[in-house]
């Protein structure tokens, strides 16, 4: 019988891996091509018009907002800035994408350097197209990309040449480069002072099995890793910022632990990748989790012949990475140095047992494996190639990949500022700022943009309360002390805030100028605007959009999100039957739009029609199992139908899937405190409240239930939940007074409300409380 030699699937396995090799760089360089999407881009090359404008003046404290004007400001990316704005003023959107291109090219390829082995191929590879598709998902066009090729730069370098002349020159030219164009460039010094430790680890301290042999560094290059340690950390300092911008990164690692918490919940790349509620899930970020299981058992495979540098190297990282999910794609890179140094001292014999370990099969096993990769990698290409939208203004399909993101940015409400050559101080939501930044500075002045280090997590609070909680007095505060003569609100993600719209739209001061599904613009009736207003107001009362031609859209699968988006926000003016004509237009053209029932459901709600509100919600999640809000709204119309029994199926539902949302679980303990099951009621409030101890107001209420079912100790319970958490909440004082009045506890009272004064010394209703149990208010409890 014929038979196939080893040398035949030798070959075949080498050639197989070769094809896995070009498939990998070939799906990197298609999804670098990725649409321009990333928010910051527009910040970044505003600046660098400015910088170039201005003979390369780096502004050292804040020029962009009306809040924080003169606020210093370390801007360690300015020569990102520069680079970009030069890319996109000579070759467009275009040239900021092969910009891209070329740096994810070039990084993969060091990365092939660095790790590929025919006698580890299909393992390394493996690896690197693991590394590759947690890599794809930073495709955003940010200086990030620069410190990637850096950070396999100073590998490549320390690892092959560390021993060269020039690589003391080569080190010190890229830190200088990315001290100035990234804030992670502590990265370089970081990898040399590992470099160092792990050295004199092995020279000094004992070790376990061959750790102290493993990866020793001559004394020449032992030597030579110290000058460059105190090279690279000299050009840290090049800098137009000097020390403040060297120090930066510290700054910012110990800020960490403090009040900046509060961007790590907000904004989704800084919140962690892995929690205890997702530890044993690979459904969240699986390639990233793959490398760390890879790279943990080469550790434990090559355990007796460790590089000690190696293993920090990778500890460091892997806890990096653990912090926020934008720091996954280093650990990546570390994953795969930490694989590809384990797999030069690992032997199959001790991974696999020994029947197994044949050449031929080992061969045959590794071609195999390529293939499938291969095919993997074909079925990926194959599902994003695709992906792409319906241009609303062409009547055609728009690819995800080339050209700038429809689906992503305000431009029209940014095309219509600018045409009009609007000015002045603009309130505008977070993700907004850059966009304007980039494209109306220096007419305009925004509230906040993504520079979080600058407007601070004090301010970033103050924020949050405006638009989070959608606080109207606030607002006009705000206003009023940073002199708004425009407001920016932006409708391309979530609908604007339905408190905020209404003042606007009712306040005789402002005007709308423009309105359309991705924003509204209002402008203060003041000098500076009454010329554009004069051209631009709108009447909302008598405003009529224009419908879709069906005929020319045919049988093409749309979802009219503009409309829904419109629709949204007429019901912030107060205008539900236009929003309901929206909602009704949008039917027309996909009867699967989700947006639309829950357009309709909402409008229902408010004219207290509970029963089509909660068929709407109901096809809304029939159509979306997945919409959270759809179904918080369908339970809330069982809510107000009284058919308590199936609200508490429904927010049992919710629980079971978003078992990290508070909110459900406090809706749900008001549902359970009205069926009188007032234990199970306390264990979801308490459940709710540990998720978001802010949450006091809708805790109050099912406290105030608690009380009015006279289920007194409950409802004390609740209070004191809050007052222990906030000891400045002086409503928790007055309704947890009144228990204890209802309880015949008069001294308990008495003492609970005088501790609350001492809190809240200007509170006028707990003074008059204590009046009315005839105690003077300045007598101490």
């Amino acid at each position: 019988m014929f038979q196939l030699s080893d040398n035949f699937w030798k070959r075949l396995h080498l050639v197989s891996g070769i094809f896995l090799l070009l498939a990998t760089f070939c799906l990197l360089v298609f999804m670098a091509h990725l649409e321009i999407k990333d928010l910051d881009l527009w910040l970044h090359i505003g600046l660098g018009k400015y910088i170039v404008q201005h003979n390369f003046y780096v502004p050292s404290v804040d020029i962009l907002s009306c809040t924080v004007a003169g606020k210093p400001w370390v801007n360690h990316e300015w020569l990102f800035q520069v680079i970009v704005y030069l890319i996109h003023s000579n070759w467009g959107v275009d040239g900021l994408i092969t910009m891209q291109v070329w740096l994810v090219s070039l990084t993969l390829l060091l990365l092939v350097f660095l790790g590929y082995s025919r006698k580890n191929q299909v393992v390394t590879l493996f690896a690197l197209f693991m590394v590759s598709l947690v890599y794809q998902s930073r495709f955003t066009i940010r200086p990030e990309l620069f410190s990637l090729m850096f950070f396999t730069l100073y590998v490549v370098i320390l690892a092959f040449f560390v021993h060269r002349k020039w690589a003391v020159g080569a080190l010190f030219v890229i830190q200088v480069l990315w001290a100035n164009i990234h804030g992670f460039f502590f990265f370089g010094p970081l990898i040399v002072m590992i470099t160092i430790f792990a050295e004199w680890l092995k020279r000094h301290v004992w070790l376990p099995w061959d750790w102290k042999t493993v990866g020793r560094l001559t004394d020449k290059e032992y030597h030579q890793a110290k000058l460059i340690l105190g090279m690279v950390i000299v050009a840290c300092f090049l800098t137009p910022t000097g020390i403040h911008g060297a120090v930066y990164p510290l700054k910012v690692l110990f800020q960490i632990s403090g009040d900046s918490k509060i961007f790590f919940s907000k904004i989704i790349e800084l919140q962690k990748p892995i929690t205890r509620a997702t530890l044993f899930s690979m459904a969240d970020w699986s390639y990233y989790r793959i490398l760390i299981i890879m790279s943990f058992l080469t550790f434990v495979f090559n355990r007796r012949k460790i590089d000690v540098g190696i293993l920090i190297f990778w500890l460091f990282f892997l806890v990096f990475s653990l912090s926020a999910i934008r720091n996954m794609v280093f650990f990546s890179f570390a994953a795969y140095l930490a694989i590809v140094a384990n797999l030069t001292t690992i032997r199959f014999k001790d991974v696999v047992p020994v029947r197994f370990t044949s050449q031929k099969f080992l061969y045959i096993t590794a071609a195999f494996a390529q293939v499938l990769i291969v095919l993997w990698a074909m079925r990926f290409y194959t599902d994003v190639q695709n992906n792409g939208y319906f241009d609303f203004d062409t009547y055609e399909r728009k690819s995800e990949f080339g050209g700038v993101s429809q689906r992503q940015y305000p431009i029209k409400a940014t095309q219509f500022l600018m045409k009009n050559r609007v000015r002045g101080n603009f309130y505008n939501d977070f993700n907004s700022g850059a966009y304007l930044v980039g494209h109306c500075f220096p007419n305009i002045k925004v509230f906040i943009d993504g520079r979080t280090e600058v407007y601070g997590p004090d301010f970033f609070k103050y924020y949050e309360e405006i638009l989070g909680k959608d606080d109207v007095e606030k607002f006009k505060g705000a206003l009023k002390r940073f002199q708004i003569t425009g407001v920016f609100m932006n409708t391309v993600f979530s609908a604007a805030p339905e408190n905020l719209l209404k003042y606007l739209y009712k306040s005789p001061e402002w005007s709308v100028v423009y309105f359309d599904y991705d924003g509204v613009v209002f402008l203060k009736d003041v000098p500076l605007n009454r010329e554009v207003i004069s051209r631009n107001r709108i009447d909302m009362e008598n405003w009529k959009t224009t419908k879709m031609d069906l005929y020319r859209l045919g049988s093409k699968e749309v979802q009219p999100y503009q409309y829904s988006n419109r629709a949204f926000t007429l019901i912030g003016f107060g205008l539900d039957d236009a929003a309901v004509a929206q909602a009704r237009a949008a039917l027309e053209v996909n009867p699967g739009s989700i947006g639309s029932y829950k357009v309709i459901g909402k409008v229902a709600a408010k004219k207290k029609d509970f029963k089509t509100a909660y068929e709407n919600f109901r096809i809304a999640v029939t159509l979306n199992f997945n919409d959270q809000g759809s179904r918080m709204n369908m339970a809330l119309a069982l809510v107000d139908l009284q058919r308590f029994d199936e609200a508490a199926i429904q927010y049992q539902k919710i629980i079971d899937i978003w078992p990290a949302s508070p909110k459900p679980y406090i809706k749900f303990a008001k549902v359970e405190v009205i069926r009188k099951r007032y234990p199970v009621a306390f264990e979801l409030l308490k459940k709710g409240y540990e998720l978001d101890a802010g949450s006091f107001e809708d805790v109050v209420a099912v406290g105030d239930l608690f009380s009015e079912d006279k289920a007194y100790d409950l409802a004390e319970k609740i209070y004191l939940l809050i007052i222990n958490k906030d000891p400045h909440f002086e409503s928790a004082y007055l309704k947890l007074g009144q228990v204890y009045e209802r309880t015949s506890e008069r001294e308990k009272a008495v003492s609970l409300l005088k501790k609350g004064l001492q809190k809240n010394p200007e509170s006028k209703e707990l003074k008059v409380r204590l009046r009315l149990l005839g105690t003077p208010s300045n007598q101490k409890p």
